[in-house]
């Protein structure tokens, strides 16, 4: 039971913790983040109204707009969504911050890669129209897999012993 071990961790700690913000400190998050930062809050209002976008026929088929706005449960998954996004959208900017994060960057990560998926399985459906289901799934995917990218090279320019 010798305590060197935990004395070393915490010594090596702040010089980890300035090896991942140096590491991490891009606009990657900052860019990642800002069309749910945008888009999550305007479409919550639309949701709590009731109101078609104005823009609407741009990213849906006409029967989808009809289809959410007579449905209670389908307005309030749409709200639950679009909350949680903007929700994903501030951890973002936090672990600008906070870059010694790397879970929640990972997760944010793993959340685009589904987001991804679902939005191209929309497009394939008919349920969005291109701009959402190929752009904004390109968009989405392209963030993550930079997203993994950069935690694991963070991680690889630490030295060994604190991997």
């Amino acid at each position: 039971t010798n305590p060197q071990p935990f004395v070393v961790r915490l010594r090596s700690a702040p010089q980890l913790h300035e090896t991942a913000r140096m590491a991490l400190q891009s606009p990657l998050y900052t860019l990642a983040a800002l069309p749910w930062l945008v888009l999550s809050p305007l479409n919550v209002i639309k949701l709590l109204l009731n109101t078609v976008s104005p823009t609407a026929h741009l990213w849906v088929p006409k029967e989808t707009e009809q289809c959410q706005a007579g449905c209670g449960i389908a307005r309030m998954w749409a709200t639950l969504f679009w909350s949680q996004q903007f929700c994903w959208a501030c951890a973002l900017l936090y672990t600008r911050h906070a870059p010694h994060q790397e879970g929640l960057i990972l997760f944010g990560a793993v959340t685009k890669l589904m987001v991804a998926c679902l939005l191209l399985n929309g497009y394939m459906s008919g349920v969005v129209h291109w701009p959402i289901g190929q752009a904004a799934a390109a968009w989405e995917g392209v963030f993550a897999l930079l997203m993994l990218l950069d935690v694991r090279s963070a991680q690889m320019r630490r030295p060994r012993k604190e991997r």
